[in-house]
């Protein structure tokens, strides 16, 4: 594995600043084999740990997870946010998912790993820290232990579904191909990042069209050229129109921005009945965009590190309407943090095949894309609960660390039904007219 090409993104920073939120936000599955090695650690109450009910829950035939302490925290999380494991028995002793987060390792190749970041971390979505490029031994370390023993020789995600001549399968070169174009593109700051967007999203419709048995090597390339340049040419500056979605798009989409705005904890498993009868009057509510945003338990990391309520609406004081206001989103400092988020999970590989449910790079692009105006949203949200007019850089920093929490992970994100709404928003044309109005 050790000269395995591990693909690094070099836009972005990243260390661990402590905060405590993934051992709070994050139910830790860990294998037999860190099962018994954390058994043989020996806790006891003078350890800090309650014996109270094991350290170690089975979920199910050979799987297990880590326990977690009334409050919802992970029961090895001490009272100043760090790890009892870490403090005693060193970084290696604590289990896998626990020192690979907020990293993300995805096959790029027959035998290559990318690795990616989660922007759910505040530090990640802040850019605070050693740049990724100098953790290459470490990152090198970790992608050894994920791979062991797994399949490598991966395929490349599919392009698309979309043909009747099959699925369009490429292989790793071509499909590099994309990514680069993808990434060429995003990278383009000569126009707002809402205009570079709403251009891939145009010649992805092109892509989508095509077959490429034959569009391969040189072929692709100047294929990709040849579509690119003309997206430009049909949007060439700034002056993007703005058309409000249609109603049965908002609705659509509004079910998705709660999916990815809620925070599921140990404690909330835990309620039972109770939890899932709040979430489906939420849903309704969501469904129906009448009256207050319901209130979702969200991240406590964020709350932390952004100093806002961990609750996603407070009913009474935001109202649906109120989010549909003109926010001047479309700001220079707002276009980086999104161009930064876009490039990590495009040269991460982050948002297609096993990264995202499976999804070909059209379809994963198109969730990807939707997570600009979720996250608006949510930031729009927050900036009316606390009586502003305007958007700034740490209300979308915060909405953005509480939406990518679920991005590509949440179950409820992967299933049939969330897939086909993303899918019937882009067919519909209203992707690009939800972008276009929360970037107001």
């Amino acid at each position: 594995m050790s000269n395995t090409p591990l693909h690094l993104s070099v836009i972005q920073n990243w260390s661990c600043h402590n905060c405590g939120g993934c051992c709070r936000e994050h139910l830790i599955e860990i294998t037999e084999d860190e099962k018994r090695r954390i058994e043989k650690q020996g806790w006891k109450e003078a350890d800090g740990v309650s014996m109270a009910r094991p350290v170690i829950q089975k979920t199910g035939q050979g799987r297990y997870r880590l326990a977690h302490q009334d409050d919802g925290a992970c029961v090895f999380l001490d009272s100043q946010g760090l790890c009892r494991i870490h403090a005693k028995f060193g970084e290696p002793a604590k289990p896998l998912a626990c020192r690979v987060y907020p990293y993300a390792f995805h096959p790029s190749g027959s035998k290559a790993v990318s690795v990616s970041l989660r922007f759910s971390c505040p530090s990640v979505v802040q850019n605070l820290g050693d740049p990724v490029s100098s953790q290459r031994i470490e990152l090198q370390k970790l992608a050894t232990q994920i791979v062991d023993g797994k399949q490598r020789d991966h395929q490349a995600p599919l392009i698309h579904r979309h043909s009747s001549h099959g699925p369009q399968q490429v292989n790793w070169a071509d499909f590099h191909r994309f990514l680069k174009a993808l990434d060429d593109a995003m990278a383009d700051t000569s126009v707002d990042f809402v205009v570079r967007l709403q251009r891939i999203l145009a010649w992805l419709e092109l892509v989508e069209q095509s077959q490429f048995q034959t569009i391969c090597g040189e072929k692709l390339d100047s294929f990709l050229d040849l579509i690119t340049n003309a997206s430009v040419r049909a949007q060439p500056d700034n002056d993007l129109p703005v058309h409000r979605p249609g109603r049965l798009a908002r609705m659509m989409f509004r079910l998705l921005t709660a999916q990815h705005a809620r925070h599921d904890t140990d404690a909330d498993v835990r309620s039972g009945l109770r939890m899932r009868f709040k979430l489906l009057s939420a849903a309704l509510k969501y469904a129906t965009g009448w009256g207050s945003v319901p209130v979702l338990h969200g991240s406590e990391s964020v709350a932390t590190a952004f100093e806002q309520s961990s609750e996603i609406g407070e009913s009474g004081r935001v109202t649906f309407g109120a989010v549909e206001s003109e926010f001047h989103g479309r700001q220079a400092e707002i276009d980086e943090l999104f161009t930064r988020y876009f490039r990590v999970k495009i040269q991460g590989i982050h948002f297609c095949g096993p990264a995202n449910f499976d999804t070909t790079l059209v379809d994963g692009f198109h969730g990807l894309a939707l997570m600009y105006p979720i996250v608006m949203w949510l930031a729009r949200a927050r900036v009316v609960r606390k009586g502003c007019a305007k958007l700034t850089l740490v209300d979308v920093q915060a909405a953005l660390a509480t939406a990518d929490h679920n991005y590509g992970y949440s179950p409820a994100l992967g299933t049939a039904s969330a897939l086909q709404r993303v899918s019937l928003l882009s067919k519909m044309k209203q992707l690009t007219r939800l972008i276009g109005w929360y970037a107001r």
